[in-house]
């Protein structure tokens, strides 16, 4: 995904997502629909070390402990 691609994306106004950053909200959005870290990583042209720092950094900033905690709260 281009830096375009990336800025016209809708933004996320779900208020449980207000401290993330940007691209974190993006890859929280990913998770929610299933994806894993790999395929992450490849729709948003990022490696998949960046893809887990941010999915870790997401799950310890919203208090969840698991990615099936993730799912369930943005659903």
């Amino acid at each position: 995904m281009s830096w375009r691609e990336f800025c016209a994306l809708p933004a996320v106004d779900l208020p449980v997502l207000a401290d993330l950053t940007p691209a974190e909200r993006v890859v929280a959005m990913q998770v929610a629909q299933g994806l894993t870290n790999k395929e992450i990583a490849r729709v948003l042209g990022k490696s998949e070390i960046t893809v887990k720092h941010q999915v870790s950094s997401i799950l310890a900033k919203l208090g969840v402990p698991s990615r099936t905690r993730l799912i369930v709260l943005l659903r």
